[in-house]
């Protein structure tokens, strides 16, 4: 068993890497945990230290010992002075990181600009342009390659559930983050433009930019095609508890039905609701009945308008929930996006965010909100969105599958699937550091407090399709 308190025992992950809000330092739980109770110690003993002064002044006479004072004193500073220096060894580990991490992007976006006509050539040579363009998403999901019946795709399944270790290994991970903000660049070397170019600093995130081209290029051969979506209410049900912890908001998030929303009520107050949004449900480049697909994958990522956001949207106001009402979104996957989405729409008062396994670290989120984003070093779907840019939530990452743990090779992307997420989750909940447990109480008493005052909760269900 590891000596990680909040990794539980048959656990394959690692540690938990934590970012706090607003900050860009890269910490572990338990050092994080080692500090706060580092400052806990420093201000008992400073309070100590000042008594003991108070106690010396009024006992005249009876002077405290003069070490005392001294000892208290060191012990403070000795506190403060461990503190500090962890704080500088999370820094340094970071900022060497983002060096690292800053030269890799830049690196690849000029080759990227300089090499982008001779990858046309290459792909136009084998009549794959369109295609190639999703290759990669049929790592997540087999669907986003057209099956010809010769026994191609089902080869090209079967290697990598035998190798599950090549898409799970963090190096590959990083490649494909990379990979989604360099697209733009490689249009620029198929224009023909010089290579510096890509440098330039740019308006939108290179993901975003990347996104947006992907959808176009693609819609030329019917691929990526919008449409205008119905979204219809399912269930209507009444009664229940408040979720506690990240692992229960989890297990709330719906599959099928893609929307589940919780109206918390309370005499005397304005109604508090919690809004659970599902993972992606086709992969399929090519628009059909189901919105939850890679159209609104790729439109989310480029910041347009998935119809699955305007289906969550249009639920969000069948469930009777106002502009100024306060929300609390939380989401898997496809649905982490959108949940990130409706955070960063001036329509809707979100307070708080929790989200899993999101491609959202280029959607900004709006100062003040609570939660937590958590995702896996060793999971891809994040990096389809590039690096993290946005340090308004709490940043929690770690690797689903530890080095030299087994990878199970009966699912694709097993770092992202939802059993590698729960055991994430029990991780979290179990996490010593403040950072951690003070968002994750924020989001339990969001819904929790109207229940213990006697209020009740409703729960309704929806389910979109795509129309025309």
């Amino acid at each position: 068993m590891s000596d990680d308190p909040g990794r539980a025992k048959g656990d394959p992950g690692g540690e938990l890497f934590i970012t706090p809000a607003g900050r860009t330092t890269v910490w572990t739980d338990g050092l994080l945990a080692t500090t706060d109770r580092l400052a806990a110690l420093e201000t008992t003993v400073r309070d100590d230290l000042g008594r003991v002064r108070a106690a010396d002044a009024c006992l005249d006479g009876w002077p405290v010992p003069p070490e005392v004072p001294d000892r208290l004193r060191r012990v403070a500073e000795l506190c403060a002075d461990a503190r500090d220096a962890f704080g500088r060894a999370a820094e340094n580990y970071t900022f060497a990181e983002g060096v690292v991490e800053r030269v890799q992007r830049d690196l690849g976006a000029y080759l990227a600009a300089t090499l982008g006509a001779a990858a046309l050539r290459m792909l136009a040579a084998h009549v794959l342009l369109a295609p190639g363009l999703v290759a990669l998403g049929a790592l997540v999901g087999w669907a986003a390659i057209p099956d010809t019946g010769d026994g191609k795709l089902e080869t090209v399944k079967r290697f990598f559930l035998d190798n599950p270790e090549l898409i799970t290994d963090p190096g590959f991970v990083r490649w494909v983050s990379h990979l989604s903000t360099s697209i733009d660049d490689t249009v620029l070397g198929v224009l023909g433009l010089p290579g510096w170019l890509s440098l330039v600093p740019r308006p939108g995130s290179d993901a975003a930019v990347g996104a947006a081209t992907v959808a176009l290029l693609g819609a030329g051969v019917g691929m990526f095609r919008e449409t205008p979506v119905a979204v219809e209410r399912v269930s209507t049900r009444s009664g229940g508890d408040a979720p506690t912890g990240v692992r229960e908001r989890l297990d709330r998030i719906p599959e099928g039905d893609q929307v589940r929303i919780e109206r918390y009520e309370v005499d005397g107050m304005p109604p508090r609701y919690v809004v659970y949004i599902g993972p992606t449900e086709t992969f399929s480049p090519f628009a059909d009945r189901e919105p939850w697909d890679s159209t609104s994958n790729v439109y989310g990522v480029a910041g347009l308008s998935p119809g699955s956001l305007r289906a969550v949207e249009a639920a969000m106001t069948d469930a009777g929930i106002r502009t100024d009402d306060e929300v609390v979104v939380t989401g898997f996957s496809q649905g982490g996006l959108l949940a990130t989405m409706v955070a960063a729409s001036d329509d809707w008062n979100v307070v708080g965010v929790e989200t899993h396994g999101a491609p959202a670290g280029n959607v900004p989120v709006p100062d003040g909100t609570a939660g937590l984003a958590i995702r896996h070093t060793d999971d891809l779907v994040p990096a389809l969105a590039g690096p993290q840019l946005d340090t308004t939530l709490v940043q929690v990452e770690r690797r689903a599958f530890d080095a030299g743990a087994e990878i199970p090779g009966i699912q694709a992307a097993p770092a992202h699937q939802r059993t590698a997420y729960e055991r994430t989750a029990d991780a979290i909940d179990a996490a010593e550091s403040l950072a951690i447990r003070e968002q994750v109480a924020t989001l339990d008493a969001f819904a929790s407090d109207y229940l213990d005052r006697g209020g009740s909760v409703t729960e309704f269900r929806y389910r979109a399709t795509r129309e025309g």
